[in-house]
């Protein structure tokens, strides 16, 4: 990363790192950076773009761990910036954001696994954008047999394998071309095949977790670099140009922008243009930060560094006032000295943000993200998904929330959710969510928001089919009697007293911390069988597949172990017909519930 204008010839190149889900994008460029960012990631998918630049020198160190001659090959280049990006289907728009401004890509695929959905997607968002690319071929020590060699050129590595291994490998690597062949490619081949890189696309085998074949692929991108690209790297003198990555609220400083710079100079104290929400935006950098070499913008291990003049390509941190309305994903622009350029920026970037904004519906979730990058993922896909959204915002889940949601109760009952995607809950809304019993669901992986709250909906829909009070399990709380246990065991038989709500045969039990009491077998009350037990009554029980003393303990209070969606429709079209005891017990028990499983159950 540049930070000083004087003697450039070439800026540093963009690479963007695209491809399936848990493929090992990250992972490869940890190995390089010899940092964990993925371990780091939630469940090990990325879920905001990352920019980490590798100045010449120390990749020239990396690769002379693989060979001597590969450290002594002449680089003109002053480094490689690398976008690191999603590779689950909901970042279509950061992935094409990363791909707009790159240069060069690696697309990276799972050997063993093969090509999938996401690959696809990515290769069509380079070919959209006459992006020129590499396959990095990842997983090889997973292949059955493979002796791996650490950090060895991926040649010297292969020769060493036995002839079955390295004739799974060639299968594996033939049928992605013959993949891509379907898919319009003219030609695909192992990089070491190829004699002009102009007309076939190069793969090179790699392995994330022994280094095997990294140091091959570097060579071979910063080749093709080198070759075919460097017109387009001509160092720039003028305005920035750039793309923010993302917009966020950091500890201890006001909001803050990563952006991405891939032309002209930025400095300390010049005037830009970014998009808003609901215009562009014009500000004044008051702080340029960047990471240091090898580091990771998204995550930094270390404290960024300040400078007063960066220069593409490069990831920073820019601080500077009224950034509350940046769009994440829109361009950002320098103004330069020149003051006639401020009115064509602003409508070029006017332009540009349109196309990015996120549409509401009345009836919907309430959608909360950790970033406006995130949200507009987010929204891409829950709309993709058939999910209508009334509110998208950024920050964490306030009681506004939760009142905006019951207001859409009316409309859409289904829709009645808050949804928050990296984000806390404040207490005020907690106690809001369960006041107007609306669900809330959190998660930091967005597929898994999207289909727990899919799960959810389809559940609700389900539960309509419930005609009458009869169809339900109803709620019940009894208290053993310790001086009535006529059998500890097949079938344990004992007294209760029904405390609350009324109890009947073949419902399940629970204890009140939690433990399973299997099914009440038979009730009965001086050797006659009944066909329930109303609150005040005394009756022993008989269940099978218990023993007290050991399962349940002689004085245990029990609760019908009733299921979430009966409680559900309980607490909602079936309220009135349930008598005060019903209800106490019913309220007892999703307290008990909410208790071991989380605030929301029930709702």
């Amino acid at each position: 990363m540049a930070t000083e204008t004087d003697k450039k010839i070439l800026r540093a190149p963009i690479a963007s790192i695209l491809g399936h889900i848990d493929h090992g994008k990250t992972s490869l460029l940890d190995y390089i950076r010899g940092t964990v960012v993925q371990q780091r990631e939630a469940a090990g998918i990325t879920q905001h773009i990352g920019a980490s630049y590798f100045p010449t020198k120390d990749i020239k160190e990396f690769l002379k761990k693989s060979k001597q001659e590969f450290a002594e090959k002449e680089i003109q280049l002053p480094g490689i910036l690398i976008i690191d990006t999603p590779g689950h289907a909901a970042f279509m728009n950061l992935r094409k954001r990363g791909g707009a401004v790159a240069d060069i890509a690696i697309l990276v695929i799972d050997v063993t696994a093969g090509n999938m959905p996401i690959t696809w997607e990515s290769v069509r968002i380079l070919r959209e954008r006459k992006v020129p690319f590499v396959i990095a071929a990842n997983k090889i020590d997973r292949i059955s047999g493979w002796k791996s060699v650490k950090d060895a050129d991926f040649l010297d590595s292969y020769n060493k394998q036995k002839p079955h291994v390295r004739d799974f490998l060639d299968e594996k690597l033939i049928q992605i071309g013959i993949d891509f062949l379907q898919e319009g490619f003219t030609g695909i081949d192992r990089y070491d095949k190829i004699k002009d890189f102009t007309k076939k696309v190069a793969i090179v085998p790699t392995s994330a977790k022994t280094g095997e074949g990294i140091s091959t692929l570097l060579m071979v991108l910063m080749g093709l670099v080198q070759q075919f690209l460097t017109e387009n790297l001509k160092f720039s003198e003028g305005p920035a140009k750039g793309v923010v990555l993302e917009v966020k609220k950091e500890k201890g400083q006001a909001i803050t922008m990563d952006v991405l710079i891939y032309d002209g100079v930025i400095k300390k104290g010049e005037e830009f243009i970014v998009g808003g929400l609901e215009k562009p935006i014009k500000s004044k950098v008051r702080a340029l930060l960047i990471p240091k070499p090898l580091d990771e913008i998204r995550d930094p291990r270390q404290k960024f560094d300040s400078v007063d003049i960066v220069s593409a390509a490069a990831g920073i941190k820019i601080l500077a006032p009224n950034l509350e309305n940046v769009v994440a994903g829109s361009p950002f622009r320098g103004i330069g000295d020149d003051p006639s350029q401020e009115e064509i920026v602003y409508n070029e970037i006017e332009s540009e943000v349109e196309s990015i904004r996120i549409k509401t519906d009345k009836a919907g979730v309430v959608l909360k993200a950790d970033t406006l990058g995130s949200l507009e993922a987010l929204e891409n896909h829950f709309t993709k998904n058939g999910v209508k959204i009334s509110i998208a915002d950024v920050g964490p889940i306030k009681k506004e929330d939760v009142m905006n949601a019951n207001l859409v109760k009316i409309l859409d009952p289904y829709s009645a959710a808050v949804l928050g995607f990296n984000v806390a809950i404040l207490p005020d809304a907690k106690e809001q969510a369960i006041t107007d019993n609306i669900r809330i669901f959190t998660n930091n992986v967005i597929y898994r928001l999207l289909e727990d709250y899919i799960e959810y909906a389809e559940i609700r829909k389900a539960e309509e089919t419930a005609k009458g009070l009869s169809e339900l399990i109803l709620p019940a709380k009894l208290k053993m009697i310790p001086d009535f246990i006529f059998r500890n065991s097949d079938p344990a038989v004992f007294g209760v007293h029904v405390e609350e709500g009324t109890l009947y045969p073949k419902v399940m039990l629970i204890t009140a911390d939690g433990k399973k009491a299997r099914r009440v077998h038979q009730i009965q009350d001086k050797g006659k069988t009944l066909e329930k037990a109303v609150k005040g009554s005394e009756v022993a029980i008989s269940i099978r597949g218990i023993e007290i003393g050991r399962d349940i303990d002689k004085d245990e209070t029990l609760f019908v172990n009733v299921p979430e969606s009966h409680v559900r429709q309980l607490m909602g079209k079936f309220l009135d017909e349930l008598t005060v005891d019903q209800k106490q017990a019913l309220r007892e028990y999703i307290i008990l519930q909410r208790s071991m499983q989380h605030p929301w159950w029930g709702m």
